[in-house]
């Protein structure tokens, strides 16, 4: 769930002075209590139970304790739980999925100091493992504090039925896109080449523009400029788009995305697209979508990335536990068994990246040429900007509050763009962070 500035005040404030008798909550001095022993507890959402499971048959000798947490996008309320059990010296749990990208600031930051530093702990092998984009989330100040679940790097789908009889040619850079989506406006006017309306947006179009909105600069200290030229040139292309009415202000998981999905002539999206949005809710029929590499800037070879998340270990466990607890981690982030067998996201971990693409898309036969699937997959998660990183303010939930309401308004991005900015300014603000603009 997101919230608006003033909401989020009127949530967080109470549990400041209740917690800190009316001090920064940055002042608090984590526990420092450790535990050695005892069942493995393991906090995940309602799709990783699967995930539990295999690995509870993997190691039946390990004893494990499940807590289901709320899979929300944005859930906000977990940090405040993770304060309380730093006041407690107690609660944690030894092992977690993060439902929001953006969760791993808050658990490595000095006020929770939750996560332990696996640097020194997970396998040089399987820590090389990863592409340096795919597990550029993971690597904080120079040490490895998480490892990445799945990659959701951006690639451009498109119906190739519908290409093939209009005769259009995928596009390969940003203003290409934006020509053929004009053209599509004029030959065949109420079809869509993307949504806006989501908290996703900002990650589908401006991460791989090189946007500026929560670059870090230094110690706790972030550059938002959405002014930029890379932040700019996005705006003029999707208002562009707007006015020409082939860009829908649905998200990308409402009910309105379903008729849109329909008439989606191509998109920028995430890897998971293709199962869970053309063969999920949108009922595209099969033999009709494919996808190509991801749409870039002339001299910006990047592209975005949409969710994907890592698991997380507690930096308050020693002996038997932490050994148990890495195994867990190990397992469920890399071993095919989980990756390959039960997971529906492409593995962030390269060496079960060949397996689960022969099983989910070269076998699935809903696909159009899925070799070509293949070779934009892999090319996508090595093109993922990591000049993005997640801080404890989030982007795409103060998209969600602040343009999304104007779009549906009918205003252009051009004209909330300065609003955005300020909000942007005034949550990085709130979480202690100083602010370059």
């Amino acid at each position: 769930m997101k919230f608006k500035l003033a909401a989020l005040l009127a949530m967080i404030l109470p549990l400041i002075l209740v917690l800190t008798g009316g001090t920064s909550l940055a002042k608090t001095k984590p526990a420092v209590t450790t535990q050695s022993s005892g069942p493995l507890v393991l906090w995940v959402d309602a799709p990783r139970v699967s995930a539990v499971k295999a690995f509870e048959k993997a190691y039946p000798n390990i004893k494990v304790k499940m807590n289901i947490i709320n899979d929300n996008i944005g859930n906000d309320a977990l940090e405040g739980k993770f304060q309380l059990f730093n006041e407690a010296g107690s609660g944690w749990p030894d092992a977690i999925f993060t439902v929001t990208n953006s969760d791993i600031s808050w658990m490595t930051s000095t006020k929770i100091h939750y996560a332990a530093n696996l640097t020194n702990l997970v396998p040089k092998k399987i820590l090389n493992g990863y592409a340096p984009a795919a597990n550029a989330a993971c690597h904080i100040d120079g040490k490895v504090m998480c490892l990445r679940n799945d990659d959701a790097a951006d690639v451009l789908w498109y119906n190739a039925k519908l290409f093939k009889e209009w005769g259009y040619k995928v596009p390969k850079t940003w203003p290409q896109y934006e020509a053929l989506g004009l053209k599509i406006a004029k030959q065949h006017p109420g079809y869509y080449v993307g949504l806006i309306g989501d908290d996703y947006t900002f990650d589908r179009y401006f991460w791989g523009s090189g946007c500026p909105a929560n670059s870090l600069v230094g110690p706790n200290t972030v550059k938002i400029d959405l002014q930029s030229p890379n932040c700019t040139r996005m705006v003029n292309l999707l208002d562009t788009l707007l006015k020409a009415k082939v860009l829908s202000t649905a998200g990308l998981f409402s009910t309105a995305s379903n008729a849109v999905g329909k008439k989606l002539v191509m998109t920028p999206g995430a890897t998971w697209y293709g199962e869970f949005e053309f063969n999920g809710p949108w009922k595209v029929p099969a033999g009709e979508i494919s996808a190509s590499s991801p749409l870039v800037w002339p001299g910006f070879p990047y592209t975005g990335d949409e969710g994907g998340g890592m698991w997380v270990m507690s930096s308050h466990i020693s002996g038997t536990l932490r050994q148990d607890a890495l195994k867990f981690i190990e397992f469920v982030a890399t071993n095919p068994k989980n990756q390959v067998n039960l997971v529906p996201t492409f593995p962030a971990y390269g060496p079960d990246e060949q397996g689960w693409l022969q099983k989910n898309v070269v076998d699935s036969h809903y696909f159009v040429d899925p070799q070509q699937i293949v070779k934009a997959f892999k090319q996508a998660v090595k093109m993922v900007w990591t000049g993005h990183p997640y801080t404890e303010f989030d982007p795409d939930g103060i998209w969600d509050t602040t343009v999304v309401p104007a779009l549906e308004q009918g205003k252009n991005l051009k004209q909330v763009w300065p609003t955005y900015q300020r909000e942007l300014v005034d949550y990085a603000q709130l979480y202690g962070y100083s602010v370059k603009q």
